[in-house]
């Protein structure tokens, strides 16, 4: 098993969602697998769940060394210098006392180069959390990409309300592995990474279910707690903001009534366990003098509670509301204390306990059993927010981590690089220079036109016709690589020189390799079809080099892609803005319209949109297209590719195509299909271009 003698090194901060990485933790130790669990020194014990189960740790600071304080000593000044000149001048941080601004700057300082020291000593195959929107994912996930280490990111919790530390969700993350659907929405609308989304379910609640829904072990728990077996149990989930609520005034006009709903069953309020525990012993004080029938737990396990009880009240947002339905129990709701929004009524999974003191809808769903339209509700509801309740979901985590760490194998494992001439004179040699590359009787001079055919008549003529009216070249050939049969009957009646290789799959990157194969041309141009060819200026001089690409605008001569670049999550997109040089200056670096410096010049990040070109050297070098990534993920793939071997990528600004209709892209993203795209980025971890300008690209978020 890929797992086996592997270390995975594990950051742990709430200790009540310790719980996510337990069972994951157990089938990594199965399969031969070390996982080494990471915690900080703070004022809250986050190693206070480890230390229940009796699993070892360690702390950031066990890896402190005399020169590792040197190191923050001196660091923490400069940083502290340049803060001072910098973001202290900004209003809100002048209301953040000084002193508290250093603390937190200093320990940031301690706990990177501790962690750094820690990848040193440890030397870890891969690392895991549950997501890197606090300040320790932000470093581990910053040392991952310095250091070349896959960084596999989870979910902690339901995301229920805005966050805008959600903008950082995949900013380093090789694979964020979801619980479904829903979340995935919620992250998509914070500019978060899709391609590096993997659905998988929740890796607890289904063992959660099983385990603690046994008749046996509620009878336990039930007499644990001192309730008997025959008696219901009502169960409120007190969340972080309910639970600071210290005023016995409050308690009373929250709770008006209370006592009826005694006479029909046992309650317990389930406190968060984020709670200080002086302010929650002072709330259970009020407690026995207003309801002295009422049980308290604060760190009690709560998917026992949940498991005994026979209805559940949210008070507030908290993830045990959404973990309560999936045990199957009904569930009412108390809006935030402070908003008094009502999010679980709103989405229809509850029913309203609002205004407080009114319990009517508990009284009847105990006589008359939860309305239908509830019940039809929360099954539709479970099926968005849990990609699957089967039982699997670590089963699928695993198999995400195994094959994060087998690309990273395979991209260990380097062919050598044959010496050719870079960036000008042509790249020299005959005969075959890579495997299965070619068709052994390659053409000096010659231009090979690859295009898969698609399973659409018109773009695929479109493409060809343009082929026919714009190509100038002396000695072409076209190779169509047929992977629908309805698609050949158009080509009868096509002449010229021209190739049908017959396939089947979608897969762009195996249809131009096929098509490849089959070519002889010295010089390889890589088409989709619906992609319109018109002008290529300087494109075969540009392809001795390496690979290059041109502009593609839309028909209505809108910008389609002017060349690849990388976001702020390193995810490739297309840029879509036009670019201009200093009129002063043509040689001058581009700019955007909005005056940034650009990253499009004579030699961007990637290149292609639907076409590029590649000298066969280059191509068999690089082995030809990986095929094992998704499509829309290719071109930058294979750019990176050219550039790890020393090549270049040219993009030939005055050169022209256009983009008639988009074929193939898109159409191999679904989430069963998650391993062309978590390829990409386990493939290049540490090596992919990232756009820093947090500002620009969540300024439609951040209204800036």
């Amino acid at each position: 098993m890929r797992l086996k003698g592997k270390k995975i090194a594990c950051f742990l901060a709430l200790p009540h969602h310790t719980r996510f990485f337990i069972t994951l933790r157990d089938k990594i130790k199965k399969l031969g697998g070390d996982i080494l669990f990471l915690v900080t020194l703070s004022e809250y014990p986050y190693e206070l769940d480890l230390e229940k189960r009796g699993f070892s740790y360690r702390f950031f600071t066990d890896y402190m060394t005399d020169e590792i304080r040197q190191k923050i000593k001196s660091s923490t000044s400069e940083l502290l210098d340049t803060w001072a000149m910098t973001s202290s001048r900004w209003d809100g941080f002048g209301r953040w006392p000084i002193f508290k601004q250093s603390w937190f700057l200093e320990a940031i300082v301690e706990e990177y180069f501790c962690i750094e020291r820690f990848i040193e000593v440890e030397r870890p195959d891969m690392f895991m959390a549950h997501h890197e929107c606090n300040r320790w994912g932000q470093v581990i996930g910053h040392l991952c990409y310095k250091k070349s280490i896959p960084f596999v990111t989870f979910q902690e919790g339901d995301y229920h309300g805005d966050y805008m530390g959600h903008t950082i969700h995949t900013q380093y993350t090789t694979a964020d592995l979801l619980w479904g659907e829903r979340t995935r929405e919620v992250l998509k609308s914070y500019k978060c990474s899709m391609d590096k989304i993997v659905l998988i379910g929740n890796t607890h609640i289904e063992s959660a279910i099983k385990t603690y829904s046994d008749s046996t072990m509620i009878a336990d728990v039930k007499r644990d707690i001192n309730i008997p077996i025959e008696k219901k149990v009502l169960l409120f989930l007190v969340d972080i903001k309910y639970a600071g609520i210290g005023k016995k005034e409050e308690w009373e006009k929250l709770l008006q009534g209370l006592n009826n709903l005694a006479k029909e069953a046992i309650l317990i309020f389930k406190w968060h366990p984020a709670t200080y525990k002086t302010s929650f012993e002072h709330v259970k004080e009020i407690f026995k003098e207003l309801y002295p029938d009422a049980i308290l737990l604060d760190t009690y396990e709560p998917y026992k509670l949940v498991a005994i009880s026979d209805y559940c009240v949210t008070m507030g947002k908290t993830t045990l509301a959404i973990e309560a339905l999936a045990f199957g129990k009904p569930l009412f709701a108390m809006p935030t204390p402070d908003t008094f929004e009502d999010y679980y009524v709103k989405i229809g999974v509850a029913q309203t306990l609002f205004p407080y003191g009114d319990w009517t809808n508990i009284l009847n769903t105990i006589a008359h059993g939860v309305p239908q339209g509830i019940q039809d509700n929360v099954k539709k509801y479970l099926a968005h927010y849990f990609y699957k309740l089967d039982g699997k979901s670590n089963e699928r985590a695993i198999d995400i981590l195994s094959y994060v760490l087998e690309c990273r194998q395979q991209k260990a494992k380097t062919t050598p690089t044959l010496s050719l001439p870079r960036q000008g004179g042509g790249i020299k040699g005959g005969g075959r220079w890579g495997k299965d590359k070619g068709s052994g009787s390659e053409v000096k001079g010659r231009v090979s036109f690859i295009i898969p055919s698609g399973h659409e008549q018109e773009p695929l003529l479109a493409t060809l016709t343009s082929l026919s009216q714009n190509v100038r070249y002396p000695d072409w050939e076209v190779i169509i690589v047929i992977n629908d049969e309805n698609i050949k009957e158009i080509l009868s009646g096509i002449s010229g020189d021209v190739k049908i290789v017959e396939v089947n799959g979608d897969n762009l990157s195996y249809l131009y390799n096929k098509g490849a194969e089959a070519s002889t041309g010295e010089y390889l141009i890589f088409i989709r079809p619906g992609i319109v060819y018109f002008k290529d200026d300087g494109l075969i001089e540009a392809m001795n080099g390496g690979i290059a690409g041109v502009p593609l605008k839309n028909i209505d001569m809108t910008p389609y892609c002017f060349g690849i670049g990388f976001d702020f999550n390193s995810t490739p997109y297309m840029i879509k803005e036009e670019i201009r040089r200093h009129e002063s200056n043509p040689l001058s670096p581009p700019f955007t319209k909005e005056g940034q410096e650009g990253i499009i010049n004579h030699e961007p990040y990637a290149v292609g949109g639907g076409l590029l070109g590649i000298h066969r050297g280059v191509y068999e070098i690089i082995d030809g297209f990986d095929e094992g990534i998704a499509n829309h993920l290719t071109e930058a793939d294979v750019c990176l590719s050219v550039k790890d071997k020393g090549y270049s990528v040219k993009y030939l600004p005055d050169c022209l195509a256009f983009n008639y209709k988009k074929t193939f892209l898109g159409e191999d993203v679904s989430n069963e299909q998650w391993k062309n795209r978590v390829k990409f980025f386990a493939k290049w971890v540490g090596r992919l271009p990232k756009d820093e300008d947090f500002l620009s690209f969540t300024k439609e978020l951040m209204k800036v």
